[in-house]
């Protein structure tokens, strides 16, 4: 079994986070998540902004939704 690789991880800026998986939300509604402890983020050294990891994004929304509330 291969190990995850940041090769063949898919990056995502936080304006394309916002876009696929809050769509039809608008900036300020969704900032704040980005800001949250645990909110899988990479940074890489001389860039100004993170990049998100889509697949640990997509994780993270499952794990951080709430259903019945």
């Amino acid at each position: 079994m291969s190990k995850p690789s940041v090769t063949n991880t898919e990056l995502l800026t936080k304006m394309q986070v916002i876009e696929r998986y809050f769509p039809g939300c608008g900036y300020n509604t969704v900032n704040p998540v980005f800001y949250e402890n645990d909110f899988p983020r990479l940074i890489i050294p001389g860039k100004k902004r993170p990049l998100y990891p889509a697949k640990e994004v997509e994780q993270w929304i499952r794990d951080h939704t709430v259903y019945g509330y």
